[in-house]
């Protein structure tokens, strides 16, 4: 049965039409996954019931619409929480499939509802059969807890491989939620699996990718994680085209005659970004239209939940569940409980530019701009439906009646983002809105906060509201009233707090951040929002978002770092795993486990204030209505992710102070790029660089874009970031005698490869996502970005916190 949805597949796959267009369809990946849910649910036949990790009913939805699982026998959903599945089991069908992360507290849940349905007849009065279907992938753990809870034999269980999921044509996302906090404070690495896995399946579609390249620890553990499991489809031999099949899924068509692998022709190489390598962005405030409501609103899954006093036009608002309660809709019968109850206050909007063309426009737009492009649309659209005057003949009516309909949801379209982006303006004229963004603007720039900056962070502790939780931590209705003027001004939530000082911390560094400093706001913290906040701050310190700063000067005294003023906790340093005992030293192995966010040996006392003059992540005369550099999302600040990418491509925008090392790197390759005025002070070596241009290619339309000389020239640079340096070359065959072809062969198929992938392990924004867009206007070369999650600052800081004892 899979062999034929495989091979019925096989017609709609991505590899199909990017054949024809020389572009990956990475949005036709969703129907993989569709088709393997579908033939998931199929193995347990007749109707069923569906109950859903509520981390997952989100990416889930995304996947598959209610209808389609009801023409797959499945009759009612549920959300994964503790307690009865239903008050009387008799009501539900024989067959009852779970979807869960492979955690163990999710296990025990489901043990003791299946103990309790196991004695009660199901519908037909028969017993009911239970499927549990792991997300990603299956753990010998979670089947222990099973085995242990007397379950396991009443129970099958296997494995869903929910990878990539496609929310647009240029964004891939796993939808895997505390990825950060999984990595760096609990050390659990299974999300790299996940990642790898999920990159296999892109080469076993698209071909091995020539090049891996990447900053960070966790980056060089994902491409040796890569490199073994190519490694193992080549050792198969004979066996390799099946080995292929099974990382990628169904419809794998990456396979060249032979049975081996082909090299891709679609990516230039796979870009990895460790999120510890860049921790200022995700703390920002993203000034993008985009990123913006996911700090008002939030966003999950593609899908922003409105309170019901925010008005929103159908069809593209609609009442329902919000895709983090359940992916079915209340008028089909979706048993969801109180979760649905509170849904059906909210209104749902899906963001993505396939429906809705408005909003591709707007999107990745600096929110500045947003207001007058909209008006201008909006007297666009009315003169259009003016011109039905100007009708006079059949023709002329016929030809403005088949426009109708499209001039219809174009005008739904634009009557909701005029509301929310009248709802977001709002926020963004308050005086909290701008005293939080100035101080933001004053530490990226490299200048300490004033004496009214100081003030207002005392006052926001001060005013502080323990119960709050910023958009994009929680579901909304969890957390916010339905009242529209609770939107007007953030919530002085642990969240903003937290954003606040860690963006101090890590802009002033050890040497200008004082240890008297922090110790009042340790004080504050904790009698704003209690003191089991002390985990919090213990967190933060472990994964180096908030160091106290004798810590941070002194890391090797790790243990017993106790403030003198403050009633604080011992600190460990981070990256370090503390207090295992007398066997276990600061240079012993388990101590290497958990990769650092700090650098290794850094030359400078202020790491960001020599990248923020090397990189030129700070831009005073950045346009924001018509942007040509990636600094306008955040309205002069560049993201440090972003200008690692430009390293990389060797754009010039990041050669501000260029050693006689990057000259040479940028003259690697022929750039059809305009230098801006003062970016190369050496007028013969620009001369040099044009003429090397001119010789090139005189299309001024060329593929400038991916990734073409590694990090060559940038060592500087790199010694100021956490984690180690990557860039392997994936040879044709397992020979090192190849590698000399293989490096060939990258330098010929970048000049036409139009796709590179950039993963971001961690999360990554929707303004670096905006950043990314740009770059593949400006480079003519399509820049895909795939991460473990889109997150805000909210998001981002969230799982750190220590909501409850």
């Amino acid at each position: 049965m899979m062999q034929a949805a495989s091979q019925s597949s096989n017609a709609h796959t991505p590899s199909a039409t990017a054949e024809n267009s020389g572009e990956p369809a990475l949005l036709q990946l969703k129907e993989i996954l569709r088709d393997e849910l579908i033939y998931t649910l199929d193995t347990v036949r007749g109707a069923k019931s569906l109950v859903l990790d509520k981390d997952l009913a989100g990416a889930l939805s995304n996947i598959v619409d209610f209808a389609v699982l009801k023409d797959h026998g499945v009759e009612k959903v549920f959300l994964l929480e503790p307690g009865p599945l239903a008050t009387d089991p008799s009501v539900l069908p024989t067959g009852i499939i779970y979807f869960a992360l492979p955690h163990v507290h999710k296990m025990k849940i489901v043990a003791e509802q299946v103990r309790q349905l196991s004695i009660s007849p199901g519908a037909a009065g028969t017993r009911h059969e239970f499927s549990l279907q792991l997300v990603p992938r299956r753990t010998l753990l979670c089947e222990r807890v099973l085995e242990e809870e007397g379950v396991l034999g009443e129970i099958t269980v296997s494995e869903y491989k929910m990878d990539f999921i496609p929310l647009e044509n240029d964004l891939l996302s796993l939808e895997l939620p505390n990825t950060f906090k999984e990595l760096y404070l609990d050390g659990d690495f299974s999300s790299i699996q996940c990642v790898a896995r999920a990159i296999m399946r892109l080469q076993g579609i698209y071909g091995f990718f020539p090049r891996i390249i990447g900053k960070g620890d966790y980056a060089g553990i994902l491409a040796n994680s890569l490199a073994r499991m190519r490694a193992e489809m080549l050792s198969s031999g004979s066996a390799v085209k099946g080995s292929i099949a099974a990382a990628a899924g169904s419809g794998s068509r990456g396979i060249s005659h032979g049975g081996v692998l082909a090299m891709s022709s679609i990516f230039d190489s796979v870009v990895i970004i460790d999120r510890a390598v860049d921790l200022v962005t995700p703390l920002l405030t993203q000034l993008t239209y985009e990123g913006l409501i996911s700090e008002v609103f939030g966003i999950s899954n593609g899908y922003v939940t409105l309170p019901s006093s925010v008005p929103a036009s159908s069809p593209a608002a609609a009442d329902g569940p919000s895709p983090s309660t359940s992916s079915a809709s209340a008028s089909a019968s979706a048993s969801i409980g109180a979760s649905g109850a509170q849904a059906a206050k909210r209104k749902r909007l899906a963001l993505n530019s396939q429906d809705d063309l408005i909003f591709k426009e707007i999107r990745g737009m600096n929110f500045s701009a947003v207001g007058s492009l909209l008006s201008k649309m909006s007297r666009q659209l009315q003169d259009t439906y003016e011109s039905r005057h100007k009708a006079k003949t059949v023709q002329e009516i016929r030809m403005f009646v088949g426009k109708l309909s499209n001039l219809q949801a174009e005008h739904q379209s634009l009557k909701t983002h005029v509301t929310l982006a009248e709802t977001i303006v709002k926020r963004t004229q308050s005086d909290d809105f701008d005293s939080l963004l100035d101080i933001e603007q004053t530490l990226v720039s490299g200048s300490d906060l004033n004496k009214d900056q100081l003030n207002y962070v005392e006052k926001i502790m001060a005013l502080a509201d323990p119960l709050a939780r910023g958009p994009g931590a929680a579901d909304l209705a969890d957390t916010q009233a339905n009242d529209s003027s609770q939107l007007l001004q953030a919530k002085n939530s642990i969240h903003k707090v937290l954003r606040v000082l860690c963006l101090y911390s890590l802009c002033r560094g050890p040497a200008s951040f004082k240890q008297k400093l922090y110790d009042a706001w340790y004080d504050e913290i904790l009698t704003a929002f209690g003191h089991h906040q002390t985990i919090t701050l213990d967190n933060l310190a472990r994964v180096g978002l908030l160091v106290p700063p004798a810590l941070a000067s002194n890391p090797s005294n790790n243990k017993n770092n106790i403030s003198s003023n403050s009633g604080s906790t011992s600190k460990l340093a981070p990256g370090n795993l503390a207090d295992l005992g007398d066997g276990v030293d600061n240079g012993g192995l388990l101590n290497k486990l958990i990769p650092s966010t700090k650098p290794r040996a850094p030359a400078h006392t202020n790491s960001l204030s020599f990248l923020r003059k090397s990189l030129n992540l700070v831009v005073s005369d950045v346009r924001e209505s018509d942007p040509d550099d990636v600094s306008y999302v955040y309205s002069g600040y560049a993201p440090l992710s972003i200008r690692l990418l430009q390293c990389l491509v060797r754009d010039p925008a990041v050669y501000s102070t260029p050693t006689a090392s990057r000259y040479a790197s940028l003259l690697l390759r022929p750039l059809n790029m305009t230098l801006q005025a003062g970016r190369i002070s050496s007028a013969q070596t620009a001369q040099q660089i044009e003429n090397n241009n001119n010789s090139s290619s005189n299309s001024v339309h060329q593929n400038v874009g991916g990734v073409k000389s590694g990090w060559s020239g940038w060592e500087d640079i790199l010694n100021e970031l956490p984690g180690e340096n990557v860039d392997v070359l994936q040879s044709p065959s397992d020979s090192d005698s190849d590698a000399v072809t293989a490096d060939a062969m990258i330098r010929r198929l970048g000049e036409k490869a139009p796709a590179t992938l950039v993963v971001f392990l961690g999360g990554c924004t929707h303004t670096e996502i905006a950043a990314l867009r740009l770059l593949s206007q400006q480079h003519n070369h399509r820049y895909i970005a795939a991460t473990t999650q889109i997150i805000n600052g909210n998001s981002f800081v969230d799982p750190l916190i220590q909501h409850q004892m």
